[in-house]
């Protein structure tokens, strides 16, 4: 007899009572279970699963549905012996992925692995007792994976987040050694996912992994003689390059940052009494959420492409001196990150940090060196250019201006010649990437038009005022690349540029549009009273049509002698562009403005990398080496500082406590999944 019980399902009717319950489509008994994966979900299958969903209450069809072919897997896996060749949880990572049914349905695979996977790790009673898949290895393959490494080959996010919640010890295993027929050294399971290209299942496992052991895959291994050492396993800056790899970079760089508790004991690995153990131990179970400052560890982003750093400490003296294995032509990872669009890693706290800490050390003071030098060539350039134009031959030299005229030029062109043998040794450093930098394409257009100038003076031409008026004004236009001296002007150009770029470019368009019809609208017009000439031709139309936009004044003062058609196209084009496209401009502009901001500030943050790195390579000065850090501690006042920017955009009444809560809640997301650490001698 069937029941009438709300949810549940009686013996004669395979039916849910519940309308709002359904059931998952009920495959056929003939179902043809491809790769023999299950078996056919007969009659004794559906009555498995309604035992179970009116056992266990709350529970879901689907979940008794997943419960029950999980049992099934396990109960053929122990009536063939329980080998370890054929557990459950080994053939759903490592066979079902490459089953037929699965083909081409990757977005199935996963979930439903993960739901069988859960119920097996849940298992604590028999498939996973004692936590036994921690150490399960696949004896089957010669390098001997565990379940984490074949999660890491399929890029199985969210089941490599499970794996870790149940098996954290899986993170710390390696494979074992392959030397033949191919040699393949043992890899953990981040490393696999990281060979892979599989960035978010290696993002997910770099966060949940110790900050030590992630700092030391990406550092170089030195013997104790430093006779042969070898490079980091893994390069940092080709995961930067990798378009692919973007969380796993920004991963990485959270591992860069420890939190720290000054105020607490150091751990010990051994404690000579108890109660010294009890003490310790219970003050660090006992860490508050938020830490008091922050170690940034800067060694990643300033070793080599092999993680070698500049600098190493001399075992008998114990100072630091430079590294003769360190790679100098090897590029800044600051530099990678600066041209690359991973805006994640450019705003990172480690980055943003490193940047800060350089450009007080040594980039503000060099980049204003260079702005008053490069004054000093627009100030002669400008004495040299216009008092030359003053003279009817400025081929004489016969006053004492004339002299003073010709040490300038001279002066000029040193310093010309100087900056031209920078750019080339730019290019030679930078390559590729050299004309990414718009500011190096207004460089060589200057000094080429300044270069002109010397052939056209030698003959005497007058073109050489029009390539010298050209030429000035580039020039000029250049001093703009030392924007980034402060913070206020940088942000400040970066916006300007921005705004000239979108809203402008788009403004123009428009009006060249209208500029052009009414012009060429106009002129036809005049035509049929024979009144051309009125306005001089048609040059003179286009340029009374731009002085109605720049100056906003009428084409004509009289207009008796223009027809009716002529004058109403002339009222149109002027209340279109003085009241119409004017005014939407300048609305445009007040709603950009503070949208470019925010882009400005990105943007001067790769601008001052850029320039880091590019100082960087100077010649002689060796700046990459002289100013390594291995680290640096960073209060929570420092950071608000540099990330919140309070002292220029954040709200005038904020309080200090305000910030601090936003920068905790930012530093929260960050190092949310690392357990704290003994504290190190600074």
């Amino acid at each position: 007899m069937a029941s009438t019980e709300k949810g549940k399902y009686s013996s004669l009717e395979m039916q849910p009572t519940n309308p709002t319950e359904q059931r998952a489509p009920t495959p056929s008994l003939n179902n043809d279970n491809e790769d023999d994966l299950e078996d056919d979900f007969d009659r004794q299958f559906w009555v498995e699963v309604r035992s179970i969903f009116n056992a266990e209450e709350g529970i879901s069809w689907s979940k008794a549905m997943d419960k029950v072919r999980v049992k099934r897997l396990v109960d053929k896996y122990k009536a063939n012996g329980s080998k370890p060749a054929e557990d459950p949880l080994l053939l759903l990572m490592k066979q079902w992925p490459q089953a037929k049914k699965f083909q081409g349905k990757a977005e199935l695979v996963e979930p439903q692995i993960h739901r069988f996977a859960e119920i097996l790790l849940e298992d604590k009673d028999d498939m996973n007792k004692d936590n036994r898949y921690e150490a399960f290895r696949d004896q089957t393959e010669e390098d001997e994976k565990t379940l984490l490494h074949y999660v890491a080959e399929q890029n199985f996010y969210h089941i490599a987040r499970t794996l870790i919640r149940f098996c954290p010890g899986l993170l710390a295993l390696k494979t074992e050694a392959v030397l033949t027929p191919v040699k393949k050294r043992a890899l953990l399971p981040v490393e696999v996912a990281l060979n892979k290209n599989n960035d978010e299942v290696a993002a997910v496992m770099l966060r949940h992994m110790s900050h030590e052991r992630v700092q030391d895959m990406f550092s170089w291994r030195p013997d104790p003689e430093l006779q042969s050492p070898r490079p980091s396993q893994i390069s940092f800056q080709q995961i930067l390059k990798n378009p692919k790899m973007k969380k796993a970079s920004v991963a990485i760089l959270d591992c860069m940052v420890n939190p720290h508790w000054p105020y607490l004991p150091d751990k010990k690995s051994e404690y000579l009494t108890t109660e010294e153990e009890e003490v310790i131990e219970g003050a660090w179970a006992t860490v508050p959420e938020d830490p008091l400052e922050y170690h940034f560890y800067f060694h990643v982003l300033e070793c080599d492409d092999g993680g070698r750093p500049p600098k190493i400490k001399d075992s008998a003296t114990n100072k630091s001196i430079k590294n003769p294995f360190y790679n100098k032509k090897s590029p800044s990872c600051l530099s990678i990150i600066a041209n690359s669009d991973n805006i994640d890693a450019v705003r990172h706290p480690v980055v943003r940090m490193l940047i800060q800490s350089k450009w007080q050390a040594y980039g503000k003071r060099l980049l204003s060196i260079q702005a008053i030098i490069y004054m000093i060539f627009l100030l002669v350039l400008s004495f040299a250019l216009i008092h030359g134009s003053t003279r009817k031959n400025p081929n004489e030299y016969s006053e004492g201006a004339d002299m003073f005229r010709a040490v300038c030029e001279l002066i000029m062109l040193l310093m010309l010649f100087f900056y031209i043998f920078e750019e080339i040794n730019q290019i030679a450093r930078e390559q590729d990437t050299y004309m990414k930098d718009k500011y190096n394409v207004l460089d060589w257009l200057g000094m080429l038009l300044i270069l002109v100038i010397i052939p056209l003076r030698a003959i005497n031409h007058d073109s050489q005022w029009s390539v010298a008026s050209i030429g000035y004004l580039i020039n000029c236009f250049r001093i703009f690349k030392f924007s980034c001296i402060t913070k206020t002007t940088g942000l400040y150009t970066k916006t300007l540029a921005r705004i000239i770029k979108n809203d402008l470019s788009r403004f123009f368009v428009t009006f060249a549009v209208i500029f052009f019809s009414f012009c060429g609208a106009l002129f036809l017009s005049l035509r049929a009273t024979r009144s051309q000439t009125l306005l001089g031709g048609f040059e003179q139309v286009l340029l009374g049509g731009m002085r109605v936009l720049t100056e906003s004044q009428p084409i004509a003062e009289e207009y008796k002698d223009f027809n009716w058609l002529s004058i109403v196209l002339l009222l149109v084009y002027m209340g279109t562009v003085i009241v119409v496209l004017l005014n939407i401009l300048i609305a445009q502009l007040s709603t950009t403005y503070a949208q470019a901001k925010n882009v400005a500030k990105l943007e001067y943050d790769v601008d001052r990398m850029l320039l880091l790195t590019r100082m960087e390579n100077y010649p002689f000065l060796n700046l990459r080496v002289r100013h390594y850090k291995l680290g640096d501690w960073i209060s929570e006042l420092s950071l608000a500082k540099e990330l919140l920017e309070f002292t220029e955009e954040r709200h005038a009444l904020e309080t200090i406590e305000q910030k601090l809560t936003l920068l905790r809640d930012m530093m929260r997301k960050m190092i949310k999944t690392m357990k704290p650490v003994a504290t190190k001698d600074r």
